[in-house]
């Protein structure tokens, strides 16, 4: 009874209108979080908080957004009546950075419920942790680990049809492809359901597991949990990937939600002219190649492969991204789509339809 609890406070927790913690990292890469959170729920966002952009609007700097307005400190923000603190930024990194503290303190001792998005629990500070018990506030820890069984591939017995969005890097467009995906289908008469596999989709959806914050035997059950739950009284269930099979840092992950998912069908996620992963700046694999390992790693129960490739075009013009796009589908063989560049995911959902009648004409000439 005490898990039901807990989880409706979080769902309360993402319908109330929130302020975005995003100091000195308010940017589209550069806080991953928070730039979702404002392109999916920005209707419920009252302001950014990063000093080295106060004054500015949201618009300035992430090209949409509208006048959300950047501001300096907590105490700045209150007449507009924030409910949460979210942390708009993920961290490779289980330390509470520097400079945070004084900020979520702020937050707290004005009655601000806070969401943490980092792998540091903030109630694991003395201090945090008195100013939360005085006030009362809710601390959401997205990170922290869920109880969850093993794997057991009952997702192959669902009659959902299984899309996963996988990748050549984290921080590509994996979770924005798919919401994209999912707001498509739905729009056009599929009933599809989303499953987030990290923090912000969690956010933006209202359920979910941050596969991330799961020890490694349980990740790919903890994946499989939420896809079926994501499947009931769904025609389609798109999963959010993470990371990469080539990241160093979170290959495991990727893997996990690959046979966790156990997907009918792959979107391979790629940021448009990148050469070399982001952290490690390690040069990422040709993406034929990269294509290649995610199918050739899909469960021998239900090999899947990439029906498309869904590329972040930001900063390209419109000719440069037509030049890039047409080499990448020359080298790939598939189709090349931006779903945001394009106005939606039109394209992408009619080349998944398309995919899946394909693959279920396969099958029956196979039966024969």
């Amino acid at each position: 009874m005490e898990e039901d609890v807990d989880q409706l406070n979080h769902a309360e927790l993402v319908d109330k209108n929130f302020v975005l913690f995003a100091e000195g990292c308010f940017g589209l890469f550069t806080s991953k979080i928070a730039a979702s959170l404002i392109r999916y729920r920005g209707d419920r966002c009252v302001a950014v908080i990063d000093s080295r952009k106060a004054g500015h609007t949201v618009q300035d700097v992430l090209g949409y957004g509208g006048a959300i307005p950047i501001v300096g400190r907590v105490e700045h923000v209150l007449p507009l009546r924030p409910e949460v603190m979210v942390i708009g930024k993920g961290l490779h990194s289980a330390e509470l950075p520097s400079g945070w503290k004084p900020h979520l303190l702020a937050a707290v001792r004005n009655g601000l419920h806070l969401i943490n998005s980092i792998h540091y629990r903030l109630t694991d500070d003395p201090d945090i942790a008195r100013a939360v018990r005085a006030q009362g506030v809710t601390v959401w820890e997205t990170k922290d680990s869920p109880t969850v069984p093993l794997n057991r591939a009952r997702v192959l017995d669902l009659d959902t049809w299984v899309i996963h969005t996988c990748g050549s890097d984290s921080n590509i467009g994996k979770k924005t492809a798919a919401l994209q995906i999912w707001h498509e289908a739905n729009r056009t008469g599929t009933p599809t359901g989303f499953a987030a596999t990290g923090q912000t989709g969690m956010l933006i959806s209202g359920h979910g597991i941050a596969v991330d914050g799961v020890p490694g035997d349980f990740m790919a059950g903890a994946v499989e949990h939420v896809v079926m739950e994501a499947a009931a009284g769904n025609e389609w269930v798109v999963v959010e990937g993470q990371g990469s099979l080539n990241h160093i840092g979170f290959s495991g992950v990727a893997l996990a939600i690959l046979h966790g998912a156990l997907p009918h069908a792959l979107v391979f996620c790629h940021r448009l002219g990148a050469e070399r992963t982001k952290v490690w700046e390690t040069p990422i694999i040709p993406i034929p190649e990269l294509i290649r390992m995610n199918e050739e790693l899909t469960v021998f129960e239900r090999p899947a492969e990439v029906a498309a490739v869904s590329v972040n075009s930001v900063g390209f013009s419109e000719e440069d991204y037509r030049r890039e796009a047409e080499k990448l589908e020359a080298d790939t063989g598939l189709p090349v789509v931006d779903p945001v560049r394009e106005g939606g995911a039109a394209r992408l959902v009619d080349i998944l339809r398309a995919h899946r009648q394909r693959t279920a004409d396969r099958q029956l000439v196979r039966q024969r």
